[in-house]
């Protein structure tokens, strides 16, 4: 069912559960150490299989703001050396680190090689309109920048 938008009615509220979504990635292929705390720069939104939607990712401070009250779902993948295992990734929400390991519906997994691994981590979580989230290093931390991404959508 189509939704009408008239002239009074307030845009927001007409949006449609999944009609905010984003995929971001770092366009560069190098390596890249992460200090402690540091959001990752994800900064493409714009090339190949990526976009945004509804322009509420924002490119420089690699944070995406909740356009409004809902239900969303974050995801991350990042390629990180399994020679290092002090590499440790999360998300943040507003200025908070996420205890991912408390929340229901989240997911964390990764596959590994000899040589390396791809850390990936699902979450489903309310935001209030106007909260930020971002991808960050929860310690010092390598990545590839070529294979690493993360995005998400409204659910309801």
């Amino acid at each position: 069912m189509a939704t009408v938008i008239r002239g009074s009615d307030n845009w927001d509220t007409a949006l449609k559960a999944g009609s905010q979504a984003f995929a971001a990635r770092i366009p560069s292929t190098s390596w890249y150490n992460a200090a402690a705390d540091s959001v990752i720069p994800f900064n493409d939104v714009s090339t190949g299989d990526n976009f945004d939607t509804g322009g509420n990712f924002n490119t420089s401070t690699y944070k995406y703001t909740a356009p409004t009250t809902g239900v969303y779902l974050f995801w991350f993948a990042i390629y990180t050396a399994n020679s290092d295992t002090d590499n440790a990734f999360g998300f943040l929400k507003n200025s908070s680190e996420l205890n991912l390991t408390q929340s229901p519906g989240n997911a964390l997994a990764y596959a590994q090689n000899a040589d390396d691994k791809m850390l990936s981590f699902t979450c489903v979580i309310p935001l209030t309109s106007g909260d930020t989230m971002a991808v960050r290093a929860s310690e010092a931390s390598d990545y590839y920048t070529g294979v690493s991404t993360w995005g998400g959508c409204r659910l309801s």
